[in-house]
């Protein structure tokens, strides 16, 4: 699987390349959700929409994973939306924000409890970047691997 979304990978950056007026063929959820897994060591679902969530971690625990592409150069504009949360029951929600390069930056952790008090606040049921990262914690990567502002 990581083969196979290595490559889609490769061919949605030759499509955005080659196609005028910035069209994208929308593989950003499932290249995140195949890379977190792998980064994380998390098991995919075979059919995440029947289940309500995209992973089980190694204590069983259902992972519910939403990604985010920047447009351009850095990270993802933290006012960019989250994408919309399944109303079924989940453990915690991982939020994966990637490089334009489909590259993984950072994964934001937050637990059921604290996402459902954001999300049930959000009409579409979803919450603006910045403030799913209040909710949660930085997860990836390592601490002693990430950038500090002071």
């Amino acid at each position: 699987m990581l083969k196979a979304i290595r490559e889609a990978i490769s061919a949605a950056l030759d499509y955005e390349r080659t196609v005028p007026d910035k069209r994208k063929l929308g593989i950003t959820g499932e290249a995140g959700e195949v890379l977190c897994c792998d980064l994380l060591g998390l098991r995919m679902c075979v059919d995440p929409r029947s289940q309500g969530f995209d992973a089980m971690d190694n204590d069983d625990k259902r992972v519910q994973i939403k990604s985010r592409r920047s447009e351009s150069p850095g990270l993802p504009s933290d006012s960019g939306r989250v994408g919309s949360f399944s109303p079924h029951e989940f453990d915690y929600a991982l939020l994966v924000l990637m490089t334009h390069d489909y590259q993984i930056a950072e994964i934001w952790r937050g637990d059921y409890r604290a996402i459902i008090d954001l999300i049930d606040r959000q009409k579409r049921r979803n919450p603006s970047i910045l403030s799913f990262k209040q909710k949660a914690k930085c997860v990836w990567p390592p601490v002693k691997n990430r950038k500090t502002g002071n």
